[in-house]
Order: C-alpha cells, then structure tokens, then sequence
C-alpha cells in the first residue's frame, strides 16, 4: 500500500492549485494527485472561450506539463472509498492511504 501525507483525488484547476500551495506552504510534505487523463483540461477557462479570449485548444495540456514539482501524479481512477482505514482503493488495483 502507498501511502502520502495529502492525497488529492482529481488533477482539476482545484487539484493542482491544492497541490501547488500545499508543496509550497509544506515542501517536506509527501503529496499525490489521483487523476487518470494525460490531458488537463482548463474548464474555467471555457467561459472565455465563449466569449472569445481563449480558443478552445487554449485550455487543454498535458498533465504533466500543470503537476506541481515534488508532486506524486498518480495516473488511475477511484474504485472506492474506505473512510473507516482512511485509504482508498483504485481501478488499477492499489491500496491508496
């Protein structure tokens, strides 16, 4: 079983911005982001794109490209919760604490 101080389910705009202040605020801290997709997808950024600030290829990069340095980026999905352990389990198979 893995296991870091802060795991972050989701490698959102909020994810990665948690992330980020978390690794700055706490450097010693051993932070992971659970986030499957290769591509991050700015969705804030899709009102702008409405109104014409941003083209819609504007808010897609690769993950890797917006993780926070000394960030875990663990690339599965969620299967469960366990609250109770305080870990969860992927579709990949780990055992996430």
């Amino acid at each position: 079983m893995a296991h870091h101080h802060i795991l972050i389910v989701g490698g959102g705009a909020a994810g990665i911005t948690a992330a980020a202040q978390l690794r700055r605020a706490r450097p010693s801290l051993q932070i992971a982001v659970l986030e499957f997709p290769a591509e991050h997808c700015y969705q804030p950024g899709w009102t702008l794109v409405g109104g014409g600030v941003f083209s819609l290829e504007e808010t897609f990069r690769p993950e890797a490209d917006v993780m926070p340095a000394g960030v875990t980026w663990i690339r599965d999905a969620v299967a469960g919760f366990d609250p109770d352990h305080n870990r969860l389990s992927t579709i990949g198979g780990l055992s996430l604490s």
